[in-house]
């Protein structure tokens, strides 16, 4: 049965004719698989939909039905006809407030999303922190609305559950996400094509990256955790790209035995730091939040901007531009 802001949000979808889709700009499986999702239940239903992204998706993902029509050209924004706006999987809304002053005439925007950290900065928020992904949300809104499924949409909408659960073996696995992969897989969603293209089909030099990842492994006393290190050396001499990262968190905390949370640094190609923090047990948001970031609290990031990676006897520092050695602690 609908809640009443599902109920909101299916009276806006049944309005609506010129619909505006939008990703997050942290492009990973859960924001692209919410979207697209949506945007074949959306065709499905004779809307005119547009997908917008800030940056282009991972090249795991392009086997996704449906990614050749995402746009990257802000120009979308000027069509005066959209009459809504839906955004997926992201956070805080900060890259969108740059583009909704280019909508000629503002329609309502809508927020699907799974992080409590979220401000609810939509005219409408279904945010469920409980959720294992955004697609999750995503499913049972689209379920409970009675929308018309089919397999290209399944396959989208099992994709962002699986990438956000590390295909189920993160902590946030959860019944629910479990009863969505059956029920997804019963509308023609395909776990083998997802498994094998999102978690399975790495290159050799992505491999080789993650084996200095593997060989730089050490003891960070100040979280007591298990870290390591990319730098933009690493990536650019193997000729990689950032996105061939981001699975290695995932991956250490569900191998490494012994340790409660993993940070991966990595040095961004704007010049920054980035940590990626994944824990069994412990709060690990919290952290991530000292330096400006945010996410669950079995899993968040961080970046902090004008710093470099430094490695003395064995074990990686974050210093700033400045000078400045960064202290992350628990």
């Amino acid at each position: 049965m609908l809640n009443l802001t599902q109920k909101q949000i299916k009276d806006l979808i049944e309005q609506a004719q010129h619909i505006l889709l939008l990703t997050d700009e942290r492009i990973d499986g859960d924001t692209i698989g919410s979207t697209l999702g949506m945007y074949h239940i959306l065709q499905e239903m004779g809307k005119q939909v547009k997908v917008f992204s800030p940056k282009p998706i991972d090249k795991t993902l392009e086997f996704l039905p449906g990614t050749e029509v995402i746009q990257r050209d802000p120009a979308v924004f000027d069509n005066p006809n959209f009459d809504l706006m839906i955004i997926f999987d992201c956070s805080d809304g900060e890259y969108i407030k740059e583009f909704l002053p280019a909508v000629k005439y503002p329609a309502p925007l809508v927020v699907f999303d799974h992080h409590s950290s979220n401000p609810s900065y939509g005219n409408i928020n279904l945010i469920e922190a409980e959720s294992a992904s955004t697609a999750d949300v995503v499913w049972r809104f689209i379920k409970e609305a009675g929308f018309p499924m089919n397999k290209e949409a399944a396959q989208c909408i099992l994709t962002g559950i699986c990438t956000d659960t590390g295909l189920f073996l993160t902590s946030n696995t959860t019944a629910a996400c479990l009863e969505a992969a059956h029920e997804l897989s019963k509308h023609g969603a395909k776990l083998q094509e997802i498994v094998r293209e999102t978690m399975m089909n790495r290159s050799v030099p992505t491999l080789k990256l993650w084996g200095l990842a593997f060989e730089r492994l050490f003891r960070h006393e100040g979280l007591g955790a298990v870290a390591t290190a990319i730098t933009q050396n690493d990536i650019q001499s193997l000729g990689v790209e950032e996105a061939d990262t981001k699975a290695l968190s995932n991956f250490l905390n569900s191998m490494l035995e012994g340790t409660d949370v993993v940070l991966v640094l990595k040095e961004s190609d704007d010049g920054a730091v980035k940590g990626s923090l994944r824990s069994r047990k412990r709060n690990v948001q919290e952290i991530a939040e000292r330096f400006g970031g945010g996410g669950h609290k079995k899993a968040a990031g961080f970046k902090i901007p004008d710093a470099r990676l430094e490695e003395k006897d064995g074990k990686w520092f974050v210093r700033k531009n400045d000078g400045e050695l960064v202290t992350i602690q628990a």
